[in-house]
Order: structure tokens, then C-alpha cells, then sequence
């Protein structure tokens, strides 16, 4: 009976380990167009698109390699996002680097 038992909570820490592990990783670049405490907008600088993801009290936010407090976040940051989830409009942030915007290239 003890083994039946044992083997069935494997089968689920396994079965849930599975499920875990097959959200895809994202890297968002941009601007932060929008920003409440349960949701973050970038737009993308390689095409415009603006990506909605969703941040909870795990979501780190750092600047300069240092925490900060989430209020840091303000519309017009630039922003590295790494993100998790199935797909790109259904993403979960788990960090937010505040980082300078990017040189502008000459013309």
C-alpha cells in the first residue's frame, strides 16, 4: 500500500514537473508603453508590435544589476523583459531590466 502511494506521488510530481518545464522562454525588448501593478505593455523595438504580459509579486525588476521597487517601472523605459509562457500573448514576467535607451544609429 506504502508503495502505491509512493509511486503515485512520483507519477504526479513528474507529470507536473513535465507541464512546467513546456512554457517557452521570451526575451521582450522595447519601450514601456504601459505599466499597473498586474500588468506590463512593451513595445517591441524590432517591429513595433506592443506585447502584454502579466507580472505578479514574483516579477523582479532591477536596474543597474540592483533590485528596485516595481514603481520604478514608467511609461517610456527602456526595457529587457524576460518572460515565460505558451505563447507570445500569453507571457508571465519573471524579470524586468530597466536598462538606457539604445543609441540612435546616424543617418
Amino acid at each position: 500500500m506504502i508503495r502505491s502511494k509512493v509511486a503515485a506521488v512520483l507519477a504526479v510530481v513528474l507529470v507536473s514537473a513535465a507541464l512546467l518545464s513546456a512554457h517557452e522562454n521570451y526575451r521582450i525588448i522595447g519601450t514601456v508603453t504601459k505599466v499597473t501593478a498586474d500588468k506590463l505593455d512593451v513595445k517591441q523595438t524590432k517591429d513595433g508590435k506592443t506585447i502584454s504580459m502579466f507580472m505578479d509579486k514574483a516579477s523582479k525588476v532591477t536596474r543597474d544589476k540592483k533590485k528596485v521597487a516595481v514603481s520604478e517601472l514608467k511609461t517610456g523605459l527602456h526595457v529587457v523583459v524576460d518572460a515565460h509562457g505558451d505563447r507570445m500573448d500569453d507571457l508571465d514576467v519573471v524579470e524586468v531590466r530597466i536598462v538606457p535607451a539604445p543609441a540612435k544609429k546616424p543617418s
